[in-house]
């Protein structure tokens, strides 16, 4: 064969047919596209993991195409599945939540007995006070004319913000046995006949924990006599003082002495700062009645309080069961009045911040008269005062030991009763006020990022995918090292807890996710010249109305983390879904936070931005572009101008390409902008 090819053609005909036959061998033993996939060691199609070679792999190839994917949120939705107390045999879910209401089984009145009057009376008796006591029935004391001039008082009231983070003076002019009035709704004081409410028997007792680090004397006395005052002895087993290592000299041998002739008041000393979560811990394990009831050291019971509590957890002992917080102001010490149709429940932000939110589908409106004593579920709940089974508490896991100090334990503790088959409810016929302090009084080291860690605990315990939704939103925890939550994990497969995907499906269906393909950027909005500054919304609370200034970066999120949309929204919803806004009509440009009316409504004119070229951030409705002034730290809405004082940058963008001009000037006119603002060389606003 060879000899029918010209001699000086056979070398290389010789050598391209090696080349054949080596690509043939080289194919059959490579494996083929099916063969990958079912696990010979090629990485699948949806790009999330690799399958190691195993020779005993026996995976059909549908199987790994269902390997999951993201969904438009940017999420992998696992299959909901609930807690083993709610699911069939089969898997299925049996129980669902999201009516958030509580279904109780009636049982003929006749099968109950009930305490009488005599039975329920408090370990102390209130004396009676005049109307025109200072601060009683819950009424604000405002200083005098006189007081307010004085130097002395002046001094006085500015050293109690500093050490107490409310008003120390008026605190103290208040009595320790204020009298707060009875606000219930009608419904909860008498029942469908139109008699005076009474309580089923048996209920079980309780004991009070109360954790202080150099709370204010009278602060911290109201609170305990304020439960001893209006508790049935026969239900009010205890009150625990746990002292974490409080400074303060009253509240030493003081205190002591004090207490001690409070029968059933005693107090634990931590020989050192322990932290809300390990004291409270501490309080538990001390505890003899069958019930934990925790509540802050700067609160006031309203009368009945204590046996709405303790009747929901007679029912059912899974069950968490919280009074409506009544903010008592810091300033004033005024106590708000919330009737049934306007209590909110708890939720929180992807940022895992606690927030109060109007009920789901505004709920609260639609209650009929006759059901204003109904209790209902909520999401999440507040820290300050709750009630739990001794018992399910420690079945539960009780506080999770890897957090430390204070900081989302309460939403780390909301996750884990709803998902290992318990429940949490808000009584509206249960009322406590709660001084609304704005910020804590003290200062550990390395606070914010124990609060961080505490949150990635969180994450990583127990909201599977989601737990990049918080990721995305604080960029000091991309930056520490994950913690390990292995034990945890292993305790909650052995509980046979449901995954979060059943929680968002059936507790909290109302949280919002923006799709993240609608994300064109997130992050930190920062000035070009100088990007050790953040825009802030100085917003701790989530709540609208707050105004815009620069700051230094902190790297937490909350009120430093935006989201610009596809609907051209500049959205904040670390804590609750605040978008920018600003106006024509508003004094000196001022840019704040509203409350978003997307997805819901239309985006308003108000809410409605562009990212121009260069940086600049520009305000459809006002023809202005976002200004910083980095001497005053202020932001405002000025004319466009060329200069560094209107020029920022986006801090992430993640997987989005850059628009072209042309795909910009289509976007603009789609908005009904025929053409950009005018740049027009003019002094630069950030160095006024």
């Amino acid at each position: 064969m060879l000899s029918a090819i010209p001699r000086k053609y056979r070398t290389l005909v010789i050598r391209v047919a090696v080349c054949l036959i080596f690509c043939v061998l080289l194919f059959h033993l490579l494996p083929s596209r099916e063969q990958a996939l079912k696990g010979a060691g090629k990485s699948d199609e949806s790009g999330f993991r690799f399958v190691d070679y195993d020779e005993n792999v026996d995976e059909s190839l549908d199987d790994v195409k269902d390997l999951p994917e993201p969904s438009e949120d940017g999420i992998i939705h696992e299959k909901a599945l609930a807690p083993a107390a709610h699911r069939a045999v089969d898997g299925s879910d049996i129980i669902q939540v999201s009516e958030n209401v509580t279904e109780e089984e009636v049982v003929p009145e006749a099968q109950f007995s009930y305490y009488d009057e005599k039975e329920m009376e408090p370990w102390f008796k209130k004396s009676s006070p005049e109307q025109t006591d200072p601060g009683e029935f819950g009424n604000a004391y405002r200083l005098s004319e006189e007081e307010d001039a004085d130097e002395k008082i002046k001094e006085s009231v500015k050293k109690g913000w500093s050490n107490h983070a409310f008003n120390h003076y008026i605190c103290e002019k208040i009595s320790l046995h204020r009298t707060l009035p009875d606000r219930r709704d009608k419904e909860c004081k008498v029942n469908k006949k139109g008699e005076k409410r009474q309580w089923r028997k048996p209920l079980p007792d309780t004991s009070v924990i109360i954790i202080f680090h150099n709370e204010a004397w009278c602060a911290l006395l109201r609170t305990v006599y304020s439960v001893l005052e209006t508790s049935p002895a026969r239900l009010l087993k205890e009150i625990i003082l746990v002292d974490d290592a409080s400074t303060n000299e009253d509240l030493g041998k003081k205190l002591a002495d004090y207490v001690s002739k409070l029968k059933i008041v005693r107090i634990i000393r931590l020989p050192k700062r322990s932290g809300l979560i390990r004291a409270r811990l501490v309080g538990a394990e001390s505890a003899t009645a069958e019930v934990l009831t925790f509540l802050d050291s700067h609160c006031e019971c309203a009368p009945y309080w204590l046996e709405p509590l303790l009747e929901g957890i007679a029912e059912d002992p899974k069950r968490v069961v919280c009074p409506v917080i009544e903010v008592i102001d810091a300033d004033n010490f005024a106590v708000s009045t919330t009737t049934a149709r306007h209590i909110p429940i708890g939720a929180f932000g992807w940022g895992l911040e606690f927030r109060w939110a109007t009920q789901p589908g505004n709920r609260g409106m639609e209650i009929s008269e006759n059901d204003r004593d109904a209790p209902f579920t909520t999401p999440v709940m507040a820290g300050a005062c709750f009630s739990f089974d001794k018992a399910n508490f420690k079945h539960y896991g009780s506080y999770d030991l890897s957090m430390n100090g204070i900081g989302s334990e309460n939403i780390e503790l909301s996750f884990r009763v709803w998902m290992c088959g318990g429940s949490i409810e808000i009584n509206p016929c249960s009322r406590v006020g709660h001084v609304g302090r704005k910020r804590k009084p003290y200062k550990d080291a390395d606070v914010d990022d124990r609060q961080v860690k505490n949150k990635m605990v969180i994450a990583e315990t127990w909201m599977d995918d989601y737990k990049w939704m918080f990721y995305r939103r604080t960029p000091r925890a991309r930056e520490l090292e994950t913690p390990d939550v292995t034990d945890r994990r292993k305790k909650i497969e052995e509980m046979d807890c449901g995954n979060f995907e059943w929680y968002m499906t059936n507790v909290a269906p109302d949280t919002h996710i923006v799709a993240y393909k609608d994300i064109i950027s997130h992050g930190e909005i920062r000035p070009a010249s100088d990007q050790s500054y953040c825009v802030d919304s100085n917003n701790v609370h989530g709540n609208p109305g707050s105004i815009l200034d620069v700051m230094k970066c902190h790297g937490l999120g909350k009120g430093q983390y935006y989201e610009f949309t596809k609907e051209t929204e500049l959205r904040q919803n670390t804590i609750s879904e605040l978008c920018l806004a600003a106006s024509t009509d508003k004094e000196e440009g001022e840019v704040w936070t509203e409350k978003c009316r997307f997805p819901w409504h239309d985006t308003p004119e108000s809410q409605k931005w562009l990212l121009l070229p260069e940086g600049r951030i520009y305000h459809l409705d006002s023809d202005r572009c976002l200004t910083f002034n980095l001497r005053t730290l202020r932001v405002s809405l000025l004319k466009c101008v060329k200069g560094p004082g209107q020029t920022w940058v986006f801090d992430q963008k993640d997987g989005y390409e850059e628009d072209t001009d042309d795909d910009e000037e289509e976007d603009l006119k789609a908005l009904g902008v025929e053409e950009l603002p005018e740049e027009q060389e003019q002094k630069d606003p950030s160095q006024d």
